[in-house]
């Protein structure tokens, strides 16, 4: 069969198209579907909300204010004002601290401890006026978007609240007692601000920079697999080297599939510490990204490019290098990136991407990166299960390559020795 029939019969072409239309489609509706609606599908946004206990000293006695209890009505009706889209949950500030520098909530609404004193001060007969105001506290580690869904979401809430509160304390107050001044005070009498927890420290992307880096290690660890099979294969001949116009063809010799795996995941392994060792260098140095702990970063690093590359390398033994090149893009890349929480936060994805990041390795990368860049390493603040989803996600992957390997080595018909061919033929009939 002449070259031109090989190549345009449809086995040649019909594949490749059918799958680069496939990935086209794919792609967009993972990436997209989403990123596209935060705010749509927001759900669960986990919240404090945190009461301080009132100083009243020099306030009328709640009996004498127009409505009792100002700052528990004011939490009350943030709950019931709030809906599904947050999690609102009370606590005292010590227990939002602590878990904000866990990295188990989003941010909190704070009622303060003069918040009383402050409303009565807005009263007739007050000699000082001091306007009250509750804060949204923000956690700047989550990101710019997650803060911002933060504010979007509590702010109209709170000056509904506000303006709820006005019109009480107006309702129980003679109209000729208030100078036009103090009306528009208490038409809303508090103040609602923001402002984080603890602000990050420099060069952080605006808690994007544990994201990025998170990708870059993700990167090395796919790249370095895609880099490392061929080279292999092509070092035991089963595939010839080309560089360029170059196109080396050793001698085939035959390495069986769980040894040939071995081999690429020993040579990924080893390679793995360098690589992370470069790539922290690169961050920390000319980029200027701080980090507390050097060392922390450094082993896990190259756990996350080992345990990468090795699951990467393991999907293009089972599946070959062709659809394991799609299978490790999708797996590796697309789903890891949306169900990360890095950029978009997981309560605002649509659901099956909320389910996948439990799976999803690129989740567990994130959070640890997120610790060590941001909350001073905690292995409370996503660390210490990062280490374990790393360590248990790579090891399985190992062991799931050597199994598959050596079944397929049982088989005959998977063979990977090329089959004996005769000598191509001259032009004169005599082998070539």
């Amino acid at each position: 069969m002449s070259a031109i029939r090989t190549l345009g019969h449809y086995r040649a072409w019909l594949t490749p198209v059918v799958l680069i239309v496939g990935l086209a489609a794919l792609l967009p509706a993972i990436y997209l579907s989403a990123t596209v609606d935060p705010q749509g599908h927001l759900d669960g946004l986990p919240v404090a909300l945190v009461v301080e206990e009132q100083s009243n000293a020099d306030a009328p006695s709640a009996a004498d204010l127009p409505v009792p209890d100002l700052a528990a009505s004011v939490a009350d009706a943030v709950e019931a004002g709030v809906g599904d889209k947050v999690a609102l949950t009370r606590m005292t500030a010590e227990q939002m601290s602590t878990r904000i520098e866990d990295d188990r909530l989003a941010g909190a609404v704070v009622i303060p401890g003069d918040f009383d004193r402050a409303v009565a001060s807005l009263l007739p007969g007050a000699r000082e006026v001091t306007v009250p105001t509750v804060q949204i506290v923000t956690n700047a580690g989550d990101g710019g978007l997650a803060n911002g869904l933060l504010v979007a979401n509590l702010t109209p809430v709170l000056h509904g609240v506000a303006q709820g509160l006005g019109e009480r304390l107006s309702a129980q107050l003679d109209p000729g007692d208030l100078s036009p001044a103090g009306a528009a005070l208490l038409a809303e009498p508090f103040r609602v601000v923001s402002a984080p927890h603890e602000q990050l420290p420099a060069s952080s992307g605006m808690g994007t920079s544990a994201f990025y880096y998170s990708l870059v290690l993700v990167l090395i660890g796919f790249i370095g697999a895609s880099l490392v099979g061929p080279l292999v294969d092509s070092a035991v001949g089963f595939l010839p080297s080309e560089v360029g116009p170059l196109v080396q063809r050793r001698p085939y010799l035959h390495v069986s599939r769980p040894g040939t795996l071995l081999t690429k995941l020993a040579i990924l392994t080893a390679a793995a510490p360098l690589a992370a060792l470069v790539a922290q260098l690169v961050a920390t140095g000319p980029v200027g990204v701080p980090v507390a702990d050097p060392v922390m970063l450094w082993l896990f690093s190259t756990a996350v490019v080992a345990a990468i590359g090795t699951s990467a390398l393991t999907v293009f033994a089972i599946f070959g290098s062709g659809i394991g090149s799609l299978v490790n893009t999708v797996f590796f890349i697309a789903l890891s990136m949306t169900s990360s929480g890095g950029t978009v936060p997981l309560e605002a994805v649509p659901p099956f991407f909320r389910w996948i990041s439990v799976v999803e390795p690129f989740r567990p990368v994130v959070d640890g990166i997120r610790s060590l860049f941001y909350f001073q390493g905690s292995a409370d603040a996503g660390l210490a299960d990062a280490w374990v989803s790393v360590g248990v996600g790579g090891s399985a992957g190992i062991v799931l390559g050597l199994a598959v390997t050596y079944l397929y080595g049982k088989v005959p018909a998977f063979d990977r020795r090329p089959p004996h061919r005769e000598p191509a033929p001259t032009a004169t009939g005599a082998p070539a």
